[in-house]
Protein backbone atom coordinates (compact mmCIF):
# COMPACT_ATOMS: atom_id res chain seq x y z
CA UNK A 1 0.00 0.00 0.00
CA UNK A 2 1.59 3.27 -1.07
CA UNK A 3 1.50 6.59 0.65
CA UNK A 4 0.11 9.50 -1.29
CA UNK A 5 1.81 12.29 0.65
CA UNK A 6 5.46 12.77 1.54
CA UNK A 7 4.91 14.20 5.02
CA UNK A 8 3.51 11.31 7.03
CA UNK A 9 1.39 12.43 9.95
CA UNK A 10 -1.30 10.77 11.95
CA UNK A 11 -1.65 8.19 14.66
CA UNK A 12 -0.92 4.80 13.11
CA UNK A 13 2.48 3.34 13.92
CA UNK A 14 3.73 2.73 10.41
CA UNK A 15 6.75 0.85 11.69
CA UNK A 16 4.40 -2.07 12.35
CA UNK A 17 4.01 -2.73 8.62
CA UNK A 18 4.82 -6.38 7.91
CA UNK A 19 4.33 -7.60 11.47
CA UNK A 20 2.43 -10.88 11.80
CA UNK A 21 0.85 -11.46 15.19
CA UNK A 22 1.57 -14.66 17.07
CA UNK A 23 -1.11 -17.26 16.39
CA UNK A 24 -3.87 -17.46 18.99
CA UNK A 25 -5.79 -20.70 19.50
CA UNK A 26 -9.57 -20.61 19.56
CA UNK A 27 -11.71 -23.60 20.54
CA UNK A 28 -15.10 -23.64 18.83
CA UNK A 29 -17.84 -24.70 21.22
CA UNK A 30 -21.25 -25.99 20.10
CA UNK A 31 -23.04 -23.81 22.65
CA UNK A 32 -21.37 -20.66 21.32
CA UNK A 33 -22.43 -21.51 17.77
CA UNK A 34 -25.99 -22.19 18.88
CA UNK A 35 -26.16 -18.99 20.96
CA UNK A 36 -24.75 -16.94 18.07
CA UNK A 37 -27.30 -18.47 15.69
CA UNK A 38 -30.14 -17.68 18.07
CA UNK A 39 -28.90 -14.11 18.28
CA UNK A 40 -28.88 -13.65 14.50
CA UNK A 41 -32.12 -15.59 13.94
CA UNK A 42 -30.53 -18.59 12.20
CA UNK A 43 -32.83 -21.59 12.70
CA UNK A 44 -31.29 -24.25 10.45
CA UNK A 45 -30.85 -27.32 12.71
CA UNK A 46 -27.31 -28.03 11.41
CA UNK A 47 -26.24 -25.03 13.51
CA UNK A 48 -27.91 -26.27 16.71
CA UNK A 49 -28.13 -30.07 16.66
CA UNK A 50 -25.23 -32.50 16.09
CA UNK A 51 -27.54 -35.29 14.86
CA UNK A 52 -29.12 -32.97 12.27
CA UNK A 53 -25.66 -31.84 11.14
CA UNK A 54 -24.45 -35.45 10.77
CA UNK A 55 -27.64 -36.39 8.91
CA UNK A 56 -26.82 -33.57 6.47
CA UNK A 57 -23.32 -35.02 5.91
CA UNK A 58 -21.26 -32.86 8.28
CA UNK A 59 -18.99 -34.15 11.04
CA UNK A 60 -20.77 -32.02 13.65
CA UNK A 61 -22.54 -28.73 14.31
CA UNK A 62 -21.71 -26.24 11.55
CA UNK A 63 -20.91 -22.61 12.32
CA UNK A 64 -22.62 -20.13 9.99
CA UNK A 65 -20.19 -18.05 7.90
CA UNK A 66 -20.67 -14.95 10.05
CA UNK A 67 -19.33 -16.88 13.07
CA UNK A 68 -15.85 -16.00 11.78
CA UNK A 69 -16.47 -12.55 13.27
CA UNK A 70 -16.82 -14.16 16.72
CA UNK A 71 -13.61 -16.15 16.22
CA UNK A 72 -11.74 -12.99 15.19
CA UNK A 73 -13.06 -10.84 18.04
CA UNK A 74 -12.61 -13.44 20.75
CA UNK A 75 -9.11 -14.41 19.62
CA UNK A 76 -8.14 -10.74 19.92
CA UNK A 77 -9.39 -10.72 23.50
CA UNK A 78 -7.53 -13.96 24.19
CA UNK A 79 -4.32 -12.38 22.87
CA UNK A 80 -4.72 -9.51 25.33
CA UNK A 81 -5.32 -11.95 28.21
CA UNK A 82 -2.11 -13.72 27.18
CA UNK A 83 -0.21 -10.44 27.50
CA UNK A 84 0.01 -9.59 23.80
CA UNK A 85 -0.80 -6.10 22.60
CA UNK A 86 -4.20 -5.85 20.99
CA UNK A 87 -4.17 -5.09 17.28
CA UNK A 88 -5.53 -1.54 17.83
CA UNK A 89 -2.80 -0.89 20.42
CA UNK A 90 -0.10 -2.40 18.21
CA UNK A 91 -0.90 -0.17 15.24
CA UNK A 92 -1.68 2.90 17.35
CA UNK A 93 -5.42 3.44 16.95
CA UNK A 94 -6.83 6.68 18.31
CA UNK A 95 -10.43 5.71 19.06
CA UNK A 96 -11.61 9.34 19.11
CA UNK A 97 -10.74 9.57 15.41
CA UNK A 98 -11.14 5.97 14.28
CA UNK A 99 -13.57 5.03 11.52
CA UNK A 100 -14.40 1.59 10.20
CA UNK A 101 -13.14 1.28 6.66
CA UNK A 102 -13.62 -1.77 4.51
CA UNK A 103 -14.00 -5.35 5.73
CA UNK A 104 -14.22 -8.48 3.61
CA UNK A 105 -14.49 -12.15 4.51
CA UNK A 106 -13.35 -14.85 2.08
CA UNK A 107 -14.36 -18.41 2.95
CA UNK A 108 -12.21 -21.42 2.09
CA UNK A 109 -13.76 -24.04 4.37
CA UNK A 110 -16.35 -24.61 7.07
CA UNK A 111 -15.94 -24.18 10.82
CA UNK A 112 -17.35 -26.94 13.06
CA UNK A 113 -18.01 -27.32 16.76
CA UNK A 114 -14.98 -28.95 18.34
CA UNK A 115 -12.49 -27.29 16.01
CA UNK A 116 -9.34 -25.79 17.45
CA UNK A 117 -8.52 -22.86 15.22
CA UNK A 118 -5.44 -20.67 14.89
CA UNK A 119 -5.86 -16.94 14.24
CA UNK A 120 -3.14 -14.49 13.21
CA UNK A 121 -3.07 -11.09 11.55
CA UNK A 122 -0.55 -9.47 9.20
CA UNK A 123 -0.30 -5.70 9.06
CA UNK A 124 -0.14 -5.11 5.32
CA UNK A 125 0.55 -1.39 5.25
CA UNK A 126 -0.61 2.17 5.57
CA UNK A 127 -1.62 4.97 3.24
CA UNK A 128 -2.88 8.54 3.28
CA UNK A 129 -5.83 9.80 1.24
CA UNK A 130 -7.80 12.99 0.69
CA UNK A 131 -4.69 15.14 0.79
CA UNK A 132 -3.68 13.76 4.18
CA UNK A 133 -7.11 14.20 5.79
CA UNK A 134 -7.43 10.41 6.20
CA UNK A 135 -4.95 7.68 7.04
CA UNK A 136 -5.62 4.00 6.44
CA UNK A 137 -4.25 0.82 8.03
CA UNK A 138 -4.67 -2.40 6.03
CA UNK A 139 -4.65 -5.85 7.66
CA UNK A 140 -5.17 -9.48 6.72
CA UNK A 141 -6.38 -12.02 9.30
CA UNK A 142 -6.25 -15.76 8.68
CA UNK A 143 -8.32 -18.35 10.51
CA UNK A 144 -6.78 -21.81 10.08
CA UNK A 145 -7.40 -25.39 11.13
CA UNK A 146 -4.37 -27.65 11.68
CA UNK A 147 -5.59 -30.37 9.29
CA UNK A 148 -8.03 -28.55 6.97
CA UNK A 149 -5.81 -25.50 6.46
CA UNK A 150 -7.03 -21.99 5.71
CA UNK A 151 -10.74 -21.58 6.48
CA UNK A 152 -11.34 -17.80 6.42
CA UNK A 153 -9.39 -14.71 5.42
CA UNK A 154 -10.50 -11.32 6.68
CA UNK A 155 -9.22 -8.25 4.87
CA UNK A 156 -9.91 -4.99 6.65
CA UNK A 157 -9.00 -1.34 6.68
CA UNK A 158 -9.21 1.04 9.61
CA UNK A 159 -9.30 4.78 9.04
CA UNK A 160 -8.31 7.79 11.13
CA UNK A 161 -9.98 11.09 10.33
CA UNK A 162 -7.15 13.59 10.79
CA UNK A 163 -8.98 16.86 10.18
Amino acid sequence: MGETSEAVRGFFNRETKGIVTDPISFDVEAGRISFFCETIGETNPIHHDADAARAAGYPGIVAPPTFAMVVDTESGRAAERAGQASLPTLIGCNFTRLLHGEERYDYHGLIFAGDRLSVSTEILGFEDKKGGALEFAHMLTEIRHAKRGLLVTITRSLVHRLT
